[in-house]
């Protein structure tokens, strides 16, 4: 079965290919470099996966989805959590990559981080809030073409 890592592919290096062996309490993650364990959690009808300090959703892929990258800069919690801290400020600049926001969620530390370069707009969270699954966290607009 094929799976779609929404944000791990544009971290890869061009064709390399990944094998996930989903096991009772984490994931085992097979790559050219190594094999690393991931810890996942099932919510809202989601997997996602905290993986070398990031979050991750995945999906089973369907024919026309696989290699397509959807962006649009608006986070929401995955989970029910905790901000522990928040890293940015609304109209400040942020580059790909960049933590943004932390979570802690079943004692796991989740970064939320910029998926482009672009300004930070709407943020609607501040240290030390508990925050819902679903709840809006912060928005990326992106930088204009």
């Amino acid at each position: 079965m094929k799976w779609l890592i929404n944000g791990l592919q544009s971290e890869l290096p061009q064709g390399e290919e990944i094998a996930i062996e989903v096991l009772t309490d984490r994931m085992v993650v097979r790559s050219a470099d190594g094999v690393h364990t991931a810890v996942s959690v099932r919510a809202a009808g989601k997997t996602f996966v905290s993986f070398r300090g990031r979050t991750y959703t995945i999906e089973r892929a369907t024919q026309g989805r696989v290699g397509q990258t959807v962006a649009s800069g608006q986070f929401s919690a995955p989970m029910p959590g905790v901000v522990i801290d928040v890293l940015v400020k609304d109209g400040e600049r942020v580059i790909t990559g960049q933590k943004l926001i932390i979570l802690e969620a079943m004692k796991t530390q989740q970064p939320i981080v910029a998926p482009f370069e672009g300004t930070i707009a709407n943020l609607k969270v501040t240290k030390g809030v508990q925050v819902t699954e679903g709840q809006a966290l912060v928005q990326v607009n992106p930088d204009p073409a």
